[in-house]
């Protein structure tokens, strides 16, 4: 059954936080929609709202763009959302938020407690490409390409600028990739587009609001509660496997 107000609430929330930010409206809002519908519906939805956000903000970084620089990461990713998206065609609810679980978890820590991240500066436009890959796979699969892109161009040691410049025209292309893939395999139909007629707008107009307040709070203290919250969401979407565990254990 889909509960439309609390779907339309979670946008809200995504798109304020996103606002305020510049980050996490795909952790926050597949997180939070992994409870309320199936990851067939979950995925566009994301990947919808992912791209209305980027498409704002992109923009601002638009002169900091280098094909060269990016092309590696495109190439990548066109290979990676197809796959992605057969996946997604057979995954259940239990192994979809357990994956997101995963990721939440892993990444959400890792951005917390890693306060100074190494340098990669091997590996090259091969190793861009592998990166563009996985994350292609992981945006069609579930929208999420956001970890693997962000955390390799920190690694890279480039500077904010150039690692916006560089992830934010990837997170388009694979969107648009990954909606076209949804609507030749049926997986973006109407029942989709009809939420998502109720909830983008909110997502605009709640990102709005929350640019207009972004300058008053601390953005480390205010990203490092995000990513708390984050943690704690992957773990209650790994609760029913953290309680089988600790049930095996007991009965052990």
């Amino acid at each position: 059954m889909i509960m439309l107000p609390e779907i339309v609430l979670v946008g809200a929330l995504s798109g304020l936080v996103q606002g305020l930010s510049g980050f996490a409206f795909g952790l926050i809002a597949t997180a939070l929609w992994a409870w309320m519908m199936e990851p067939q519906m979950v995925v566009p939805m994301v990947a919808l709202g992912s791209l209305v956000g980027q498409i704002v903000s992109v923009h601002s970084v638009r002169r900091d763009v280098e094909r060269a620089r990016l092309a590696p990461f495109i190439i990548g990713g066109a290979l990676g959302v197809p796959l992605g998206t057969l996946l997604l065609q057979q995954l259940s609810v239990p192994v979809f938020r357990t994956g997101v679980g995963i990721i939440l978890v892993a990444y959400c820590s890792t951005m917390l407690w890693v306060t100074k991240l190494p340098r990669v500066r091997s590996g090259g436009r091969p190793a861009d490409g592998f990166i563009g890959f996985v994350a292609g796979v992981m945006n069609g699969l579930s929208a999420l390409a956001g970890p693997p892109m962000i955390l390799w161009c920190a690694l890279r040691g480039w500077s904010k600028g150039v690692q916006r410049a560089t992830f934010q025209p990837f997170f388009i292309f694979v969107q648009l990739l990954a909606l076209g893939l949804f609507v030749w395999q049926g997986t973006l139909d109407l029942a989709v587009l009809r939420i998502f007629l109720w909830v983008g707008p909110v997502i605009v107009l709640s990102s709005w609001i929350g640019s207009r307040f972004a300058r008053r709070f601390s953005d480390l203290r205010f990203q490092r509660l995000v990513f708390l919250l984050l943690v704690v969401s992957g773990l209650s979407l790994l609760s029913p496997l953290i309680g089988r565990a600790l049930r095996g254990l007991a009965a052990g």
